[in-house]
C-alpha cells in the first residue's frame, strides 16, 4: 500500500525557510507541578477554564487559562485514569475514563458538574472527539481501534489502516477542509498519524523521519489548520502545515513525555507529563 505523506529532512530544507524564520514560541507560564501525569487539555466552552485530564490522581481539574492555578476538581471518587477531555455543542463534558472502560458526560456548571450519562463497553478509551450530529470518535486503545458511536452505541469500527493493523490509537481530532470533514488520530505504536473520512475509511498518513516520530500522543490544530503533535518520546511539540508538510518544533527543552496539546489563537498549552504540570506558550510567525 502506498504512503501518501511522508516527509524527510532533505524535503524540508528545500520547501521551507529553517525553523527559527518560520515560527517561534515563547513559554509564557508554568503551573505548580501539582498533577500526576496529566495528559489532555481543553478549553470551556466559555474561555474560563483550562480543563486537564489529571490521569495519574484520577480525576479532571480546572485551571484558570492564563494564571495555570487551580480553580475546581471533577471526578475524584469516580474517574480512573482519564486521558482525554472534549465539550459537545450542548456545552456537556465528556471524559475519557480510562481505568473504567468508558466515556462519562458531565454536565458543567461553573466548577462543578454532573453526570449525565455513561457509554460503556470501550477498551480503555484514550481520545475523544465530537463529529457532526452527535456522534462522538473514540479511540479503544486496549482493542486497537478507533470507533464511531452514536446514541449511546458503537456503529462504525477502523481497527487497520494501509496495510497496517491500529497498534494503542490515543488522541482523535476532526477538521473540516477543502476535502471535507477528515478524522486524524495518532497510532503512537506505529509511529505516525492516519487521517480517516467520516466513515472510518483511511485517506492516508502522516509520517516524518526529521526526527521519526517516537509514540506521538495527542493533537490539537490551529484556526490556519497547522496540526500541533505531542511526540511523547521525542520530547517535544511537532508543527506541521494545513497540507502536513512539516514547519517546526518547540517545547523540546522543556518537557518530558509530553502527552497533551491544546492550540487556540496564539496560545498552546502542554501537558508536562512526567514532571506533573502545564506549561503555556505564546505562538508567534516570523516575518
Amino acid at each position: 500500500m502506498i504512503r501518501l505523506v511522508i516527509f524527510t529532512l532533505s524535503m524540508l530544507c528545500a520547501a521551507l525557510p529553517a525553523r527559527t524564520e518560520t515560527m517561534w514560541a515563547n513559554l509564557e507560564r508554568v503551573s505548580e507541578p501539582l498533577l500526576a501525569a496529566p495528559h489532555d487539555l481543553t478549553l470551556s466552552p466559555d474561555g474560563r477554564f483550562l480543563v486537564v485530564a489529571d490521569m495519574g490522581n484520577d480525576r479532571v481539574v480546572l485551571l484558570d487559562p492564563d494564571l495555570l492555578t487551580l480553580e475546581g476538581i471533577i471526578g475524584a471518587q469516580t474517574l480512573s485514569f482519564p486521558h482525554d477531555v472534549v465539550f459537545d455543542a450542548k456545552g456537556r463534558l465528556l471524559v475519557a475514563d480510562s481505568g473504567n472502560d468508558r466515556i462519562v458526560i458531565y454536565e458543567f456548571h461553573d466548577t462543578a458538574a454532573q453526570i449525565v450519562g455513561i457509554i460503556e463497553n470501550l477498551g480503555g478509551p484514550e481520545g475523544l472527539a465530537v463529529g457532526p450530529h452527535g456522534s462522538i470518535y473514540a479511540s479503544s486503545t486496549m482493542e486497537d481501534r478507533v470507533v464511531r458511536i452514536h446514541d449511546g452505541a458503537i456503529e462504525t469500527v477502523a481497527d487497520s489502516a494501509l496495510g497496517m493493523a491500529l497498534s494503542r490509537p490515543h488522541d482523535i481530532e476532526i477538521r473540516q477542509d477543502a476535502t471535507g470533514l477528515s478524522i486524524i488520530a495518532t497510532d503512537p505504536g506505529n509511529h505516525r498519524l492516519v487521517v480517516f473520512d467520516r466513515d472510518l475509511r483511511p485517506k492516508f498518513e502522516i509520517s516524518t523521519w526529521d526526527p521519526p516520530f517516537s509514540e506521538p500522543k495527542y493533537i490539537s490544530h490551529d484556526e490556519q489548520g497547522r496540526l500541533y503533535v505531542a511526540d511523547a518520546f521525542n520530547n517535544q511539540i511537532r508543527v506541521f502545515s494545513p497540507d502536513a508538510a512539516p514547519l517546526g518544533t518547540f517545547a523540546e527543552t522543556h518537557v518530558k513525555l509530553p502527552e497533551g496539546i491544546l492550540v487556540v489563537k496564539d496560545r498552546a498549552w502542554v501537558s508536562d507529563t512526567e514532571n506533573g504540570r502545564v506549561l503555556l506558550y505564546r505562538l508567534g510567525e516570523r516575518r
